[in-house]
């Protein structure tokens, strides 16, 4: 159980997170090195690209710790990249998991904005038979500070504002072979902080709970519901398949709709290469097409 577990938040560090395939990602042999590494990439409409590159080692017995940082960025809103950093801490145990994530966006000079904040995550087996069938069920809560300007009748004013976020899940497996997540999060209200005013914030909300979209949603969403499913290939082809949709609400600012369609290879005992596809469309605003791969290595 505790090597699954491991594997989950492992696998989830990056922005998107997946905890249903994480949690089928990796094997014991892989988690058995002493660090690990992962690159995920991401590009699609606008000129968007994100990129970022993350290495975890275990410190002692079910403790692990990671650091990661990297970069996005878009056209349509960002000229310049956006850079963040990540430094988690995980412990692992046979009933339950518990992660922590600070990160920070550090001021970009062409935005005037930045962000830094943290995620507890919490994660309990409820059974967990022979035959690989599981439930499992997840909790977690997080904080972020932010700063960023806003448009009050065209008077830009730098602001300084904190939001918090916090998120239920549910996961079913059935024989090893068939995955189901149900999420829902919810957002709280900023006071005096307006999605129409601001202007180009950077924390990408997907810090604070999943989204389920690859790129990056700097609006304040209100809540976000998502489910998942997954169909292990085993063990004819080594692989899984996913797909997922998520409704992202936004604070006065319209509601959006993601899917995600994906393959995940196993390519050696010690690598894995991640394929996927997300579409994303916002009720006011054309749609959007991104694409994601993620390599990881174990040594």
């Amino acid at each position: 159980m505790s090597d699954r577990l491991l594997a989950g938040i492992i696998y989830n560090m990056p922005m998107a997170r997946l905890l249903f395939l994480a949690l089928l990602a990796l094997s014991t042999p892989r988690l058995n090195a002493a660090w690990w590494a992962e690159n995920d990439y991401a590009t699609g409409s606008n000129g968007f690209k994100k990129d970022s590159l993350s290495v975890f080692t275990t410190i002692s017995g079910p403790l692990a710790a990671g650091l990661g940082g990297g970069y996005y960025r878009d056209r349509a809103g960002y000229g310049d990249r956006v850079y963040f950093f990540h430094l988690p801490l995980m412990y692992s145990a046979e009933k339950y998991f518990i992660s922590l994530k600070p990160f920070v966006y550090p001021v970009a000079n062409g935005t005037h904005s930045g962000a830094g904040g943290g995620k507890l995550f919490f994660l309990y087996s409820l059974n967990e038979a022979s035959d690989e069938s599981y439930l499992h069920l997840g909790f977690s809560g997080a904080w972020a500070r932010q700063q960023a300007l806003q448009d009050f009748n065209g008077a830009m004013r730098k602001t300084r504002f904190s939001g918090s976020a916090f998120e239920a899940q549910v996961e079913k497996s059935f024989y090893g072979q068939f995955f189901l997540q149900a999420s829902a999060a919810g957002f709280t209200r900023p006071p005096g902080v307006s999605n129409s005013r601001l202007i180009a914030p950077v924390l990408d909300q997907a810090e604070l709970a999943y989204l389920g979209t690859f790129r990056q949603v700097t609006a304040i969403p209100e809540w976000v519901l998502g489910a998942q499913l997954a169909r292990s290939m085993k063990p004819e082809f080594d692989s899984h398949l996913y797909a997922g949709y998520s409704k992202i609400h936004y604070r006065g600012a319209g509601a959006a709709n993601s899917g995600i369609a994906g393959m995940k290879l196993y390519l050696t005992e010690k690598s894995t290469l991640d394929f996927a596809y997300n579409i994303y469309k916002d009720e006011a605003a054309a749609r959007k097409n991104y694409y994601r791969v993620l390599l990881q290595v174990f040594f």
